[in-house]
């Protein structure tokens, strides 16, 4: 059975998280106004993305910045490649990073501005159980 939803309504780190969790080979069809993609889960990893002309990460980090548009989850479908062979706390870091560094040389890109900023992603994330604090210091 599938899963539908908009990516305002749920946004696709906390999609992400969900398979993480349970571990889900999936594939999570995305649309927007920016373009078509598709990211494919196998046991919870993130093993392939694309969209547009792009594939793996780049395809992955493309389509995180996308802030609404529609998703669909299609469990148990098959995989055609696997072309990101990182964990999911990285990829996403690395997304937050070129979204930053995007802001910075840009206030608006590709015609949209990010609706969340990179701290608020970032506590999204360590919400979500994707990323931890580390604590820094002695235990005593």
């Amino acid at each position: 059975m599938a899963v539908r939803g908009r990516l305002k309504d749920m946004h696709l780190v906390h999609i992400i998280n969900i398979l993480r969790i349970e571990r889900k080979t999936a594939v999570v069809y995305l649309s927007s106004d920016r373009g078509y993609g598709r990211l494919y889960l196998q046991e919870g990893a993130i093993v392939h993305a694309s969209c547009r002309n792009l594939s793996g990460e780049d395809a992955f980090y493309h389509i995180l910045t996308w802030d609404d548009g529609e998703f669909e989850i299609e469990p148990g479908a098959p995989i055609p490649a696997h072309t990101i062979h990182i964990d999911i706390q990285n990829l996403l870091l690395e997304g937050i990073r070129r979204m930053d560094e995007s802001s910075a040389s840009s206030q608006e890109t590709d015609g949209y501005k990010d609706d969340l900023e990179s701290s608020e992603l970032v506590e999204k994330l360590l919400q979500a159980g994707i990323l931890e604090r580390v604590h820094k210091g002695s235990d005593a």
